[in-house]
């Protein structure tokens, strides 16, 4: 599934960026080694397997949890935001002050800086973790990884539930190479370098949070290790098979949870079983990364909530009314997602935006700067004209190539006389 920006020069990971077969293969491996280290927890005599081996009776790993995100961008003026404005804004530090920036000289990277740039997300599960210390340790696991001598800041924000540091990274390393940091150590790595030094700070989990982490599974809006279970109890299909768990102990939290998932909508009760929708697992993956996709899937207002999709290029240009835009994250720059749907009420799309989100009028104007005309060969230039986004909006959305060949969606006006034509069209 594919994640989109609103314009060419905004935070997003490189999908496109590929390691050679035998590289990716030793990779894999390597994760697959580090999740089997450390001390694992079993449960005890009521702690049985599931058919096909998954289920409660599965080692678990017991190591701290961490959440990472990365992001990146091209824009020298993204960049600079990030630095001057988010990382320090006001409020988010200790004791609601303005958090202090940390990491390598400041007055080097400034003079260093290019457009390029990478933007790192470290959440703990434990709020007793050394932000500033996870961090720095986390840096040199990624320059061991990488190769390069990193020029890089960071913060520490204190505004949420869980105290979480921001790491900004050049796109340029000391050395005068240009940054790229590889898919898989991004999807896997990262996490595991989180994890391991966050461990080795105040140690591995005790059984008593291991289990108070998998009772929060019960009713987590995001796709868990115990729905993984569930969807081995399914087979081919999605009609739950319950007489294929073990222990009466297994039973109770595959039903609990499939309660909370009847509760979002998510499966069905009839005939005296369980039927999962043909979306559930993808709807909750969707949740799990953008936090607002299950609240949009319950506040259409024409589609049936099965109806709701990601915005991807395969879905090609797509019309209609924009009923709701989202914050998907209330602590990450401008990550918006705007819901489309058409006045038919067939289709209904989330669609994820890494910036504010703005359309374009069908209008044009001079480009001013310093409030004078901006010529080019003598003559003023002309662009079309852009305005911010508003709910009640008829729109459509068009994908197109970049340079460096990404997909990037752009929003257009429409009147919602043109949207019913398109309807009666069809």
């Amino acid at each position: 599934m594919r994640h989109f920006l609103f314009e060419d020069k905004e935070y997003r990971i490189n999908p496109y960026f590929k390691r050679r077969k035998k590289e990716q293969d030793s990779a894999v491996a390597l994760s697959r080694l580090l999740r089997r280290l450390g001390p694992r927890s079993r449960r005890g005599s009521g702690g049985n397997k599931t058919a096909g081996g998954g289920g409660l009776g599965r080692s678990v790993d017991a190591r701290q949890k961490c959440v990472v995100k990365m992001n990146y961008s091209d824009s020298i003026e993204a960049h600079r935001v990030q630095l001057e404005q988010y990382l320090v804004r006001e409020g988010k530090g200790l004791d609601g002050g303005k958090p202090e920036l940390y990491g390598t000289d400041i007055d080097e990277y400034r003079d260093n800086m290019v457009g390029k740039n990478f933007r790192i997300f470290l959440s703990p599960q434990s709020d007793r973790i050394d932000l500033a210390n996870l961090a720095e340790r986390f840096i040199k696991k990624l320059e061991q990884q990488t190769g390069y001598t990193l020029y890089w800041q960071a913060a520490n924000h204190y505004n949420t539930a869980h105290p979480h540091a921001h790491l900004l990274i050049n796109g340029k390393d000391k050395d005068g190479k240009e940054v790229d940091i590889p898919r898989d150590v991004v999807k896997t790595f990262m996490r595991e370098y989180a994890r391991d030094i966050c461990t080795a700070q105040i140690g591995y989990r005790t059984p008593a949070e291991i289990e108070i982490d998998k009772e929060k599974q019960l009713e987590a809006p995001r796709f868990t290790h115990l729905d993984k279970t569930i969807n081995e109890l399914c087979g081919n299909g999605n009609r739950v098979n319950l007489k294929g768990i073990i222990g009466d102990r297994e039973r109770v939290r595959i039903l609990t949870r499939l309660e909370n998932l009847r509760k979002i909508g998510l499966c069905t009760y009839e005939d005296g079983s369980y039927q999962l929708s043909h979306s559930w697992e993808e709807d909750l993956r969707a949740n799990g990364r953008y936090n607002t996709f299950l609240k949009a899937r319950s506040q259409l207002q024409y589609a049936d909530p099965s109806k709701l999709k990601v915005y991807t290029g395969e879905h090609g240009t797509i019309s209609g009314k924009v009923t709701k835009i989202y914050r998907t994250d209330d602590d990450t720059s401008d990550n918006h997602a705007v819901v489309i749907e058409s006045l038919d009420g067939k289709t209904a799309y989330f669609v994820p935006l890494f910036k504010t989100p703005e359309m374009f009028t069908g209008k044009s104007k001079t480009r001013l700067e310093n409030g004078k005309p901006v010529l080019k060969d003598g003559k003023p230039v002309i662009e079309r004209e852009k305005t911010k986004l508003r709910e009640g909006e008829t729109v459509s959305i068009k994908t197109y190539e970049s340079q460096r060949g990404r997909l990037t969606p752009v929003i257009f006006k429409q009147t919602e006389s043109q949207l019913l034509k398109g309807v009666k069209n069809d």
